[in-house]
Parts: C-alpha cells; sequence; structure tokens
C-alpha cells in the first residue's frame, strides 16, 4: 500500500469520512494573492480534500419547517446539518489527518478552517458576506480543491455537488508539502441537471439565481481548475445573504431590518440594527435560515431518499 493509499484508507477508516481525494497543489496557483496553496505552506505539493455528509435525517427536519410550519424540528438541521456537529467534526478531522501525515508520512501538513468556522465573521467585521470564498479571508477555496480532486462537480447554484450526496456534505483540507497522488479534476458527465431541474432557481425565495441562458449581464459565471469548467449562476449574493441569515420577517427574522435586494451599506447597517444571538450555535449571524438551495436540489439520490419516501411534498 504506497502513501496515498494509506491516505485514503486512515480518512474513510480510523477518521469515518465520507469522502477523500486529493488536488495537485499546482491547479490552485493562479488564484488570487494570499489564497494559494503556497501562500499558505510554502513548498506545497499536494491538497488533500475530503467531506462528512450530513444525516438524511436532519435535512428532512428542514422540511417539517418549510413545509409544515414545524420550526422547532429545524433544530435537527441546524445542530447537525449546518452548525455545530459539521464544524466540530470536520475540525478535529482536519487536525487529526494533520498531524497523520507529518508523523507517519512526513512533510509539514497546513491544516485548513473548515465548516462554519471557515465562513465564521468575528464581531469587528461588519458584513459576513459568507456566500463567495474570499470576501471575508478564507484561506483556500475548498470547494474548488474538492473539484480539483475530483470528488464533485459544481451545480447550477454554485454549490459543489458529489454523485453520492448532492450539496449536502461539508468539506474540509489540509495543504500539505507531501506529494500525494493526485486524482483528476472532475470532468466527467454533469451531476447538475440544469435546465430539467432548476430546483435551486424554484425554491430560491430571494430570487437571487438566475436562469441559464438568462440575457442580463453578469448572470453567469464560470468555475473550475485547469480547464475542467462549469458555468453557474452568478447568486445575487446580497439577496442570498438576506434570506440565508433571516433579515426580514419573510424569511423568518424577527423584522425587517434591510430591503430584499440591499446595497453593500445598507446591508451593514442591517447588521448592526440585528441583535446578536449567543444561542444559535457557533456564530453570531447564522447562515442556515435558508439553504433551500442545498435542502432541495435533486442530486445526490434525492427522489429515492426524499420524495419516495414521503419525508417532502415537492418532487
Amino acid at each position: 500500500m504506497n502513501d496515498t493509499d494509506k491516505l485514503k484508507a486512515y480518512s474513510t477508516g480510523q477518521l469515518g469520512l465520507d469522502l477523500v481525494g486529493v488536488c495537485d497543489a499546482v491547479l490552485l496557483e493562479d488564484e488570487p494573492r494570499g489564497h494559494r496553496p503556497s501562500d499558505i505552506l510554502p513548498g506545497a505539493k499536494s491538497i488533500v480534500v475530503f467531506g462528512k455528509a450530513i444525516p438524511d435525517g436532519s435535512v428532512q427536519a428542514a422540511f417539517r419547517h418549510f413545509e409544515d410550519g414545524h420550526p422547532t424540528a429545524r433544530g435537527s438541521y441546524t445542530a447537525y446539518g449546518a452548525d455545530l456537529a459539521p464544524n466540530f467534526t470536520l475540525f478535529f478531522a482536519t487536525f487529526e489527518l494533520s498531524r497523520y501525515i507529518e508523523r507517519e508520512i512526513g512533510g509539514a501538513a497546513a491544516p485548513l478552517p473548515c465548516g462554519p468556522m471557515q465562513c465564521g465573521v468575528p464581531n469587528s467585521v461588519a458584513i459576513p458576506a459568507f456566500a463567495a470564498p474570499f470576501r471575508v479571508g478564507l484561506p483556500l477555496n475548498i470547494d474548488k480543491a474538492a473539484y480539483g480532486a475530483g470528488l464533485g462537480d459544481y451545480g447550477w447554484s454554485g454549490r459543489l455537488l458529489t454523485e453520492e450526496y448532492g450539496p449536502r456534505i461539508h468539506f474540509g483540507g489540509v495543504v500539505t508539502q507531501r506529494w500525494f497522488d493526485a486524482d483528476k479534476p472532475w470532468a466527467d458527465k454533469h451531476i447538475c441537471k440544469g435546465e430539467t431541474c432548476l430546483a435551486c432557481v424554484r425554491h430560491c425565495p430571494a430570487k437571487a439565481l438566475s436562469l441559464p441562458g438568462a440575457d442580463d449581464k453578469g448572470s453567469v459565471r464560470t468555475v473550475g481548475v485547469a480547464g475542467a469548467e462549469r458555468k453557474v449562476s452568478a447568486v445575487k449574493l446580497n439577496k442570498c445573504i438576506v434570506a440565508a441569515c433571516a433579515l426580514r420577517k419573510e424569511y423568518g427574522g424577527e423584522d425587517d431590518f434591510c430591503s430584499e435586494d440591499p446595497t453593500d451599506t445598507e446591508l451593514e447597517g442591517a447588521f448592526e440594527r440585528k441583535p446578536i444571538n449567543n444561542f444559535e450555535g457557533l456564530d453570531h449571524y447564522p447562515k442556515w435560515k435558508c439553504d433551500r438551495c442545498l435542502l432541495y436540489c435533486c442530486a445526490g439520490k434525492w427522489k429515492e431518499k426524499f420524495f419516495d419516501r414521503g419525508l417532502t411534498e415537492y418532487e
């Protein structure tokens, strides 16, 4: 068993991770300065990317909230699908995997922030602009590394989809000086069904996602690595944030803190007025108040897992 096989066996066996792959660090060296693998770890050769799936039962608990009007049921998704469990599971797995590489294989291994902490915002930051990978100083684009490791494909929503779990999985990563046999970037069939589905567009209450083929400027963007690219919706980030952070009553907020499509300045003011809730898990500004593009995405055998079992009214 070579080093790469040992690494993957340890990840799925000892650490209980659901997916693991290796992205050649060179593939992300064209990222913005400060967010390249070599900016994080000089001499970086590999990015080990791994994922932990969300329990189906926690996902359906969110359906009970949205479809049946039982907001207390959503607590399962909050803790085990979006906040506490994903964060701590990946947090400790990232640490243990870094130590395993350094202890058993050799070469420095830099663990990357992941889970809610990867998008967390300290109180001194006015706008938790979580929807873009660099607006809050994230060290590395984990989704792009996962795409480069062949673990998943970008969907129209801009979320990374996997064949097994759709977007209902959280990723973590380790940048290391050790060379592991790199997996090929995702370049196979599209996981997203595109125009034949568009569940993400239909279920977005904020209408933050454009339709494929839309004529308005800036409605589509290109993502990918090493020539393996996908066209995805250019998400209207501020509209998304309003729904995800429940900054209006129609999204479950305590008050209308801003308009439906706020400017950055208006959004900053909304967070100044919104009370900080210390009982919302790890984040003062919980970002899981919507997540419908994750919950209702048809990828990852969604129909078989949820609709066919009578767990949702939507097909």
